[in-house]
């Protein structure tokens, strides 16, 4: 027989749910606007909520930017619909399409954090943690022979600098077309072959 939910349960619950869709509110204005164009008031009103809600549940702006980037960064591969294993093999050329895709949509709040990671050392640490357990899990997806391979953990760091300094191409469209897909097409080789070196 189904136990029925005690109401301290059911308060549990509503209070994570408003505490998400303010994340996720956050993040979505975060996008459209930069995170310094935003306001508490406005995220708050596109969750639904009040402003005396969110504060409820963040300090202050910053402390909503920091947890609302946790859920940003653990999202991300679902964002962009790759796992960590497609950064390798066949759905190499399928992840970089994605990373160039999150890049544009995400451009406002991409250009901003990159110059908040140096500026700020809460968001900086951050992103050194998701950076980390990011290419932690894309090393254990790969192939156990390239994890074996002699610096195949550096490896794997350079042919993902190389993808982001390419999607940073792209974002900035700065670029033909043409030279757009060789540059996609040289990024996926030279990660290809950093890969099985």
């Amino acid at each position: 027989m189904k136990q029925r939910a005690t109401n301290k349960e059911i308060v549990q619950k509503r209070a994570f749910e408003t505490r998400e869709k303010i994340l996720q509110a956050a993040l979505e204005i975060y996008a459209k606007k930069g995170y310094h164009k935003a306001t508490v008031d406005e995220i708050a009103e596109h969750a639904g909520v009040s402003t005396g809600v969110a504060y409820r549940y963040f300090q202050n702006k910053k402390e909503l930017l920091l947890m609302a980037l946790e859920l940003g960064f653990s999202k991300i591969g679902e964002m962009a619909g790759v796992k960590a294993t497609d950064i390798f093999g066949e759905d190499l050329e399928k992840a970089l399409i994605a990373f160039e895709r999150i890049h544009i949509e995400y451009r406002d709040i991409h250009e901003e954090l990159e110059g908040l990671r140096h500026s700020d050392p809460d968001v900086g640490r951050l992103y050194e943690i998701f950076t980390k357990r990011a290419i932690g899990e894309v090393f254990q997806a790969l192939p156990m022979e390239i994890q074996k391979k002699p610096n195949a953990l550096e490896n794997l760091y350079l042919a993902i600098g190389i993808m982001e300094n390419y999607c940073h191409s792209y974002m900035h469209q700065t670029m033909s077309e043409a030279q757009l897909h060789y540059m996609r097409k040289k990024t996926i080789e030279l990660t290809e072959n950093l890969l099985k070196e």
